[in-house]
C-alpha cells in the first residue's frame, strides 16, 4: 500500500473549566469533549524523501507551518521513508473545533499504518501530545472527560447520539494561546464539577452542565458570540454553548430533523452553518449529514 486516505473529524466542548495555571504557563483544566461529524480528508502517500504538506485551503498554512508537518516529522524521525500528505478542509481553522489537532492525530495513525512502523500506542499518545494538548483525544475519538493540559484522557460510552447545530460568524481571531492570556480567574464562580457528574452524563441532563470558562473572554471581544447563543435558542435550540476558545457557536437540538430545521433558520444570516451529529470511533467516508450556508471556510 503506498497511499490512503483518512477523515478526521471535528470536537466540541461541552464543558471547559480551567483549574490552575502552571509555572510553564499551561493551563490546567477539565474538559469535555465531543468528536462531531464534520471532517477533513487527509490523503497521505509515500514520496522519495522528506515531507511534504500542503492544503486547498489558502489561509492555512502548509509546510512545515502546519501541525501535521510536525506529528509527520516526529513519527518518521530519522527514518529516511518520505511523505506526501494533502488536506481538504471542511472544519473551520481557528475555530474551536479541533480541525487542527485531528488533523495530525489521523497523520499519525495514518503515516503509522502505512509504513507499517508497528508504534505502541503509548508512543502515538506521547508524539500526539507533543503535537498539541488536544491530539490525544482524536487518537480514538469520541466523547472523553480530558484533564490536566488535556492529556489525561477517560474515554466515556454514551448510549444516545446527539444532534448539533454549529454556527461561526466567519470573523479572525487571536490565537488559542492568546485567548487563554487573556483569562482571569475569578471570571467565573461556577464550581468545578466533579468527574463523576461529568462522566455520567445522559442527554437530556447536558444542558444542565454545558459550560466554557473562555466564553466570556472572547464575548468580551467579540459580542456576536452572544448574539448567536440568543439566535440558537430563538430557532429552537435546547441550550447553546462557545466551543473552545472560539468562536463557533454550537446548539444542541431533540434529533435529526430539529437540527436542520434550525440550521436553515440561521443559514441567511450567518456566514458557517452546520447541522451535524456526534461522533464514535474511527473515520468514515466523511459528511455529516447536513451542509448549509456558504461553502467557504470562515
Amino acid at each position: 500500500m503506498d497511499k490512503l486516505t483518512l477523515f478526521s473529524p471535528g470536537k466540541i466542548n461541552l464543558y471547559l473549566k480551567i483549574t490552575s495555571k502552571r509555572p510553564d504557563g499551561y493551563h490546567e483544566l477539565k474538559t469535555l469533549m465531543q468528536a462531531v461529524e464534520l471532517f477533513d480528508e487527509l490523503s497521505i502517500e509515500k514520496s522519495n524523501g522528506g515531507i511534504e504538506v500542503t492544503c486547498d485551503d489558502p489561509s492555512i498554512p502548509g509546510g512545515s507551518k502546519n501541525i501535521v508537518y510536525k506529528a509527520a516529522e516526529l513519527l518518521l524521525g530519522s527514518l529516511k521513508s518520505g511523505v506526501r500528505i494533502h488536506l481538504k478542509k471542511q472544519i473551520p481553522a481557528l475555530a474551536g473545533l479541533g480541525g487542527g489537532s485531528g488533523n495530525a492525530a489521523f497523520a499519525l495513525t495514518g503515516i503509522n499504518s502505512l509504513f507499517n512502523l508497528n508504534t505502541p500506542a503509548s508512543k502515538l499518545e506521547s508524539l500526539a501530545l507533543q503535537c498539541g494538548a488536544d491530539v490525544p483525544f482524536f487518537l480514538s475519538p469520541g466523547r472523553a472527560l480530558a484533564e490536566g493540559i488535556g492529556e489525561r484522557l477517560t474515554k466515556i460510552e454514551y448510549p444516545e447520539e446527539l444532534f448539533i447545530i454549529l454556527v461561526n460568524p466567519g470573523i479572525t481571531k487571536p490565537s488559542t494561546k492568546a485567548i487563554y492570556e487573556r483569562f482571569k480567574f475569578g471570571l467565573t464562580k461556577q464550581s468545578v464539577l466533579d468527574n463523576n457528574t461529568l462522566l455520567d452524563i445522559s442527554n437530556n441532563k447536558l444542558c444542565g452542565i454545558l459550560h466554557n470558562d473562555l466564553e466570556p473572554v472572547v464575548a468580551e471581544m467579540y459580542p456576536v458570540i452572544y448574539a448567536i447563543k440568543e439566535d440558537l435558542i430563538k430557532a429552537g435550540a435546547k441550550d447553546a454553548l462557545m466551543s473552545g476558545s472560539g468562536l463557533t457557536v454550537f446548539g444542541l437540538a431533540g434529533n435529526h430533523r430539529e437540527a436542520e430545521a434550525i440550521a436553515e433558520r440561521l443559514a441567511s444570516k450567518y456566514k458557517w452553518v452546520r447541522a451535524v451529529k456526534s461522533f464514535r470511533g474511527q473515520a468514515g467516508t466523511g459528511g455529516g449529514y447536513g451542509d448549509h450556508g456558504s461553502k467557504d471556510s470562515p
